[in-house]
């Protein structure tokens, strides 16, 4: 693979497994929330430290199958948490944090949210958020930037796992806290280069998803995939999972046709050779968000509105149109702002010289037309944005 094809494959990879939500933010408190609305307050609750964290809207499983790149075994969000104590002393450090994302966009303005909101609390100045355009130059300049702001903590995430070894390596000789949002450079070892890597419930995704299809389908029926065609943990583990949901609890469905997806520009194309080829089709899996609005495209296009969609992301295009009871029937989410709030939590570890798990979760879950404002809630802690709501978008 040349390094161009590397690069590309990273951008896109990253922006996928933070969520590729396709999220118009119409006001200030839309972009500073992520996702419009108004905020909700009984989507959050007080950890044993006192900090702000969002509650799952589902039962968190005793184990789960999702493993990280050098096979961490995650633990949930909710057993990472601060003691009164613990938090009055980062209180008293006088601590200074900055954010160096891949990319500027509503799922990472949640994740932001979360951030800013528990160090705030932690009485963390935050002196710098950049981002980088999913462009590995600008990512090193920009942390190379923030060190010289002198910074304790940085939240980030590796573009490049190969060229960001070199990237990041002036922060870890200076002793920063490093935490990583799902992608993290390679060979870099928890307790030594950085403090945790945060990310989500990885099979619990693709899980969620396959239940979803194998309820709206009544446990049978024929179905087509469309898969990334890339040698990359975080949606093979995603695909995997999936795949061997239905196949264990849903014998009656069967999986006619399983279609690669190189370049998600092309993804209207495969869907319409999927369905010419499969007339009989019921329904159609999607691996992301923006994805299945190529799916969508390609089914309306051929006036088979008749086939359900189902993916992993939420985003305002597809929320819309499952609200207006259209093709989508399912989106599995997750915690967007507590996402953010475990990145900090765990920066604040570091700080603190407290020994961090090496991996931190937060849980997906499925939202559908019925739960739709709920799932919006749950995920991003704003109401649904007025369009989605007036179409119909209002089930919890």
């Amino acid at each position: 693979m040349t390094r161009t094809r590397i690069t590309v494959v990273a951008a896109i990879t990253a922006s996928l497994l933070l969520g590729a939500c396709s999220v118009n933010a119409t006001d200030d408190s839309a972009t500073a929330a992520g996702a419009g609305g108004t905020p909700i307050a009984n989507v959050v609750t007080p950890d044993p430290g006192g900090l702000s964290r969002y509650v799952s809207p589902v039962a968190l499983p005793a184990s789960t199958d999702t493993r990280g790149p050098d096979g961490e075994k995650p633990v949930w969000y909710t057993q990472l948490n601060l003691t009164s104590a613990e938090v009055q002393r980062v209180k008293a450090g006088n601590y200074r944090a900055a954010i160096v994302w891949q990319e500027a966009s509503p799922f990472m303005n949640a994740l932001g949210k979360g951030v800013e909101q528990t160090y705030k609390a932690l009485g963390i100045k935050i002196v710098s958020t950049t981002a980088a355009n999913f462009d590995q130059t600008t990512l090193a300049n920009n942390v190379r930037s923030v060190l010289a702001l002198k910074p304790d903590v940085i939240i980030t995430i590796a573009i490049d796992p190969v060229a960001d070894v070199a990237t990041f390596k002036p922060a870890v000789d200076q002793g920063v806290k490093l935490v990583f949002a799902s992608v993290k450079p390679q060979n870099y070892k928890a307790g030594k280069e950085y403090v945790s890597l945060v990310t989500y419930d990885l099979s619990g995704l693709g899980n969620a998803t396959a239940d979803a299809v194998g309820n709206g389908l009544g446990g049978k029926g024929k179905i087509g995939q469309i898969y990334y065609d890339a040698n990359f943990y975080v949606t093979n583990q995603r695909e995997k999972a999936f795949e061997q949901t239905l196949k264990s609890k849903y014998p009656g469905i069967e999986v006619v046709d399983r279609v690669p997806m190189a370049d998600p520009a092309k993804v209207e194309d495969v869907a319409a050779a999927m369905i010419a080829r499969h007339p009989d089709i019921k329904a159609i899996f999607a691996p992301w968000d923006t994805a299945a609005e190529g799916v969508v495209a390609a089914l309306r296009n051929a006036g088979r509105t008749d086939v359900g969609v189902y993916t992993i992301d939420l985003g305002n295009t597809n929320a819309l149109e499952m609200a207006k009871g259209g093709m989508i029937k399912e989106m599995t989410s997750t915690l967007a702002v507590e996402f953010g709030n475990s990145l900090a939590v765990a920066g604040a570890y570091g700080l603190l010289g407290k020994k961090a798990p090496p991996m931190v979760i937060v849980p997906a879950f499925p939202v559908t037309k019925d739960n739709l404002a709920k799932g919006w809630e749950s995920t991003f802690g704003v109401s649904l944005p007025t369009d989605i709501a007036a179409a119909g978008g209002a089930g919890r």
